[in-house]
């Protein structure tokens, strides 16, 4: 095919994989920005393991409730349970994420083991993701949970980039920071939790990580860092599902294999800028 007809393809035949990708890209990659400032980078691979965790318990014969429902419940109580948890100073906050991270992962095996093999091979599916085949159920409720995330970020757009970028300094002048670091985990979980079970966990994790670190590298303002990173998130799923189609290539891979060149880039200017 011609570029122009990939594009038509795309644009035409999968449009929610197109817009369902740059919609879960764009929301974790301004939620990262935050995550990556805080220093608990690896909260984000703990949440999608949690969240599949979730997914997997809905398919046990004695709980029968929907999937987004099941991974959402199991999310949110893992996210307040490490709300309290990351805010204490006797555990490292390294050791209480991967704890959560290895026990997510073999409970998850465990339920695996004793379902068919019909579902076995659905919830590993659910894990991988597959946005060529994203539902519209999934994409407008991708959509809510964006516009509410969003409306949120943008009220109390301070009082989160005060406690994600000078906590001390928060904490000093009497911000409540346990609590609005509560409400940041909250929607962090539920955003992460519809993102996984749309997109897979790969994913989800490389837009928390990736497109912030290398807004960091070029910017210094706290509102350009999270212009970058939007952008950056914006850009990535439409040149690598361009990509996947071209060259055929797994889709979720190669948008995070943009993001990553990307990131090389910055990278590469910031060294260039320091010299």
């Amino acid at each position: 095919m011609t570029p122009i007809e990939i594009v038509h393809t795309i644009v035409t035949e999968f449009p929610y994989a197109l817009f369902g990708s740059i919609l879960v890209a764009t929301i974790c990659s301004f939620l990262g920005v935050y995550i990556v400032a805080k220093r608990v980078v690896f909260l984000g691979a703990v949440l999608t393991q949690v969240s599949v965790l979730g997914l997997a318990v809905t398919f046990l014969p004695v709980i029968a409730i929907p999937h987004t429902v099941g991974s959402l419940a199991v999310t949110l109580v893992a996210v307040i349970l490490l709300a309290r948890m990351l805010t204490g100073k006797k555990i490292p906050r390294d050791a209480v994420l991967g704890f959560v991270f290895v026990s997510s992962i073999a409970a998850r095996i465990l339920i695996m083991q004793k379902s068919p093999k019909v579902e076995v091979s659905e919830i590993e599916g659910l894990l991988r993701g597959d946005i060529l085949f994203v539902t519209p159920e999934l994409f407008y409720l991708m959509l809510g949970v964006f516009l509410v995330a969003g409306v949120i970020h943008i009220a109390f757009f301070k009082e989160f980039s005060y406690i994600s970028f000078d906590a001390e300094t928060a904490r000093t002048q009497g911000f409540r920071a346990g609590a609005w670091e509560l409400v940041f985990y909250v929607i962090a979980g539920v955003v992460i939790s519809v993102a996984t079970h749309m997109v897979g966990d790969v994913f989800v994790f490389g837009f928390l990580v990736v497109p912030p670190v290398a807004a960091m590298l070029l910017m210094k303002k706290v509102r350009s860092i999270f212009l970058s990173s939007v952008t950056i998130g914006i850009l990535s799923p439409m040149i690598g599902l361009f990509l996947a189609f071209e060259f055929d290539f797994p889709s979720s891979p190669a948008i995070v294999a943009v993001a990553c060149v990307i990131l090389g880039v910055s990278w590469l200017t910031s060294m260039i800028r320091r010299n």
